[in-house]
């Protein structure tokens, strides 16, 4: 599975998330925030802003450790989602280390 994929499938996981946390469990403070993270990353990836994508990753992994810390979610809920996001973090990393390289920037 490539990186825009992954990407995508985060974005639909951090969707799912949110509707979880806004149905199930009442309003998380941050649940928009994070909502915007996951799209925002997607949308970044798909376009090959690897740079900006993996800020956006970073930004809603923690508001998930976040949900996670505060009780909204429980470890066992966040875990999957946060190990997703630390795969595509790192092949985002990656990616963004070659597009460097080719472009004479690294």
């Amino acid at each position: 599975m490539g990186i825009q994929e992954s990407a995508y499938d985060l974005s639909v996981r951090i969707a799912e998330a949110v509707r979880y946390l806004k149905e199930e469990v009442g309003e998380f403070p941050l649940s928009d925030k994070l909502l915007d993270c996951g799209v925002r990353a997607g949308i970044s990836a798909r376009e090959g802003g690897f740079k900006s994508a993996a800020d956006y990753v970073r930004q809603a992994d923690y508001i998930l450790e976040m949900a996670a810390k505060s009780g909204y979610l429980s470890e066992r809920q966040s875990q999957p989602i946060r190990a997703e996001c630390a795969a595509l973090l790192a092949a985002l990393e990656e990616a963004e280390r070659l597009q460097q390289q080719e472009t004479g920037m690294g």
